[in-house]
């Protein structure tokens, strides 16, 4: 089974350190850096998991989860969101997104990551029943 984990990220160093992290522990990461070229690697290869940054250039990473969540190809892909700008515990998702018909996300970490939470969460995520079932959307 592919551990691919796609990981969309606009600062080059801070895709650099979670694709490090990743692929010492075993997965297999795939780094972009914009939004565009993540929904299109997101079709393209399926990953198990995506670790999602908000704040990136042109398009947000609201706008990119938004798009996910309404592919039939996609919307069963657990999403991390990591940013660095908003704080976990103020984070009011349906602010950005009011949209009820668009699930919240599966999880929300702050930068700079605490590796050993990062690295159990992706567990958690990743080891979830229904990564089975978006097969059957697709991917």
């Amino acid at each position: 089974m592919s551990k691919d984990i796609l990981i969309v990220e606009d600062e080059p160093d801070v895709a650099t350190y979670l694709a490090a992290i990743l692929k010492t522990n075993g997965y297999h990461p795939v780094v972009v850096s914009d939004a565009k070229h993540g929904f299109q690697s997101a079709k393209k290869i399926c990953p198990v998991l995506i670790c999602l940054d908000i704040m990136m250039p042109q398009e947000s990473g609201i706008s990119m989860y938004s798009k996910l969540k309404q592919e039939p190809a996609t919307r069963e892909i657990p999403v991390l969101v990591i940013s660095g700008v908003i704080q976990t515990d103020d984070f009011d998702f349906r602010s950005y997104i009011p949209d009820e018909s668009i699930p919240l996300p599966d999880c929300f970490m702050e930068k700079p990551i605490n590796v050993a939470k990062f690295l159990k969460t992706i567990d958690t995520l990743t080891s979830s029943p229904r990564k089975k079932k978006r097969h059957t959307h697709g991917c």
